[in-house]
């Protein structure tokens, strides 16, 4: 199915208005059809869980904002579809945010990420050690310890459950 048939099928119940926001949408970000069917799914979603029409959800400041953003179509994209994704998982966006201020809690520098894993399932958290002399790494295991002995280091796990 082509992108505009893909359109014309999702949209047939929507206002013109509401259409003519979409179409704005799409030729500032040239989805491909993938994406556009991810797009209007969660529209769809947000909604209807939030009774209100998909015009109102397009109309989002955050929306708005990285479509009129700097960069090139697919960064915009990109964007776009990580606020649409915020809007429709609220409860996940929360505690990715709370994940990351778990981490920037840690204070253990830029030689070590700390990656939770995708979309928060599943437990397992990935530390990456960047040392460049076993000095360097043996300052950044000590500090990693010691965030482990304070209990800071057990609140990312506890974000998980």
């Amino acid at each position: 199915m082509t992108r505009d048939q893909l359109l014309a099928a999702r949209t047939a119940a929507w206002t013109d208005d509401e259409r003519a926001a979409l179409a704005a949408v799409v030729t500032a970000l040239r989805p491909s059809p993938r994406h556009l069917a991810d797009v209007l799914d969660w529209l769809d979603d947000i909604a209807a869980r939030d009774a209100v029409r998909p015009a109102a959800v397009l109309a989002d400041p955050g929306l708005r904002a990285a479509l009129t953003s700097a960069g090139s179509a697919p960064d915009r994209l990109k964007r776009w579809k990580e606020r649409l994704r915020r809007l429709r998982y609220p409860r996940l966006a929360a505690r990715e945010a709370e994940f990351a201020a778990a981490v920037r809690a840690l204070d253990l520098g830029r030689a070590v990420t700390v990656a939770p894993p995708a979309a928060l399932e599943g437990g397992t958290v990935t530390v990456t050690i960047r040392a460049g002399s076993a000095a360097e790494l043996d300052a950044i295991l000590d500090r990693l310890d010691a965030r482990r002995r304070t209990g800071v280091l057990a609140k990312l796990f506890g974000l998980l459950d």
